[in-house]
């Protein structure tokens, strides 16, 4: 009998060691899959090549960072025009959206240290270069939802081309303010592209989502707009209005428009820590579907990957909480510049 028991102590030790191995991927990769973050929708990946500064009208001459206007044209008083302003197109949009974004969170001026003590053209190491600092990369651009078509929270994974699969790092950078999903390309976004990493970039939630009620016209996720109907799914935000109270609405009150931020009802500040967090294994997703080979399909984990969540104000609490409710050990490290923080009432 007692030596019946050993022999099944052995095995019992022996399929645990293995269910071991096959957890940490030492099963010949044949356990492990590279698997979406429930409630992602992938809605583009564009390839945004340019090295030099050219007009930013097309993806073909932009970058991740500049929006292929490089260190002179956001230090530029006047944003880039549009070929046809009342219909940008997409990519005029992201170019503007980086340039306006950029500006709005660091001071463009010369006299406050832009293109001295930073700025594109300012690398990593603080070395003042003459170049114009664009950096190339892939962008992929998705949408976290609950399942209502209201959540539509937006996140940006950009990798640059410097990227290193030998020593990976992803920076989360959820914007500050009700900005959109460009809202920490000046902060977070702009020192984790000069360190070679993966940036991952989310409104958190927030963003512009302008809903015309008079013409019942939306902006979509690339920032074009459309009416509701016809942006369907990709629509950033519309009110929870029928067609008749819409109608009722705008006969007693002409003229109006709603704003995601304010307007969603669905108070998107509760989940900026857990959106912050599925932008973060989003972009492991998006690392290990670039880099991963059938023999080793998910290179890229939390454990031997260097993340930093950081940002400013909103966005810095978002980084807060997003490191507070981290249960994997996702995020190494946070820089938070003035976090917005709701600190718990005291009795007594």
């Amino acid at each position: 009998m007692r030596a019946n028991e050993r022999v099944m102590a052995r095995l019992a030790l022996t399929t645990m060691a293995v269910a071991a191995l096959a957890a940490c991927g030492g099963g010949g990769g044949e356990s492990a899959r590279n698997e979406l973050p429930a409630g992602i929708k992938e809605i583009s990946a564009t390839v945004y090549p340019a090295t030099s500064v050219g007009a930013g009208a097309t993806a073909a001459t932009q970058d991740l960072l500049t929006g292929g206007i490089g260190k002179t044209g956001l230090g530029a008083a006047a944003a880039p025009a549009y070929a046809d302003p009342t219909n940008p197109t997409a990519a005029e949009l992201r170019r503007n959206a980086l340039y306006s974004n950029y500006r709005g969170i660091l001071d463009p001026s010369a006299n406050g240290g832009y293109g001295t003590l930073y700025g594109p053209n300012v690398t990593a190491q603080g070395q003042v270069t003459g170049g114009e600092g664009l950096i190339p990369g892939r962008e992929y651009v998705a949408v976290l939802d609950d399942g209502t078509g209201r959540k539509q929270t937006v996140i940006a994974v950009q990798v640059p081309d410097s990227f290193s699969a030998s020593n990976p790092c992803i920076v989360l950078g959820a914007s500050s303010g009700s900005r959109g999903v460009y809202g920490a390309i000046g902060t977070a976004g702009e020192w984790g592209l000069k360190k070679g990493c993966a940036v991952a970039l989310t409104d958190a939630g927030k963003g512009v989502g302008l809903h015309n009620l008079a013409d019942d016209t939306v902006n979509k996720i690339d920032g074009t707009r459309a009416t509701r109907a016809a942006a369907g799914a990709l629509g950033f935000f519309a009110a929870a209005l029928s067609d008749a109270a819409r109608a009722a609405y705008n006969a007693a009150f002409p003229n109006r428009i709603a704003i995601k931020h304010a307007h969603s009802q669905q108070n998107p500040e509760k989940d900026w820590g857990s959106d912050t967090l599925v932008a973060g294994r989003y972009a492991l997703y998006v690392l290990n579907a670039r880099y991963g080979t059938p023999e080793n399909p998910v290179p890229f984990r939390a454990d031997n990957t260097t993340v930093i969540a950081g940002s400013a104000s909103n966005g810095g609490a978002a980084s807060l909480r997003a490191a507070e409710q981290d249960s994997e050990g996702l995020i190494d490290g946070v820089v938070a510049s003035e976090p917005v923080t709701e600190m718990p009432a005291t009795g007594g």
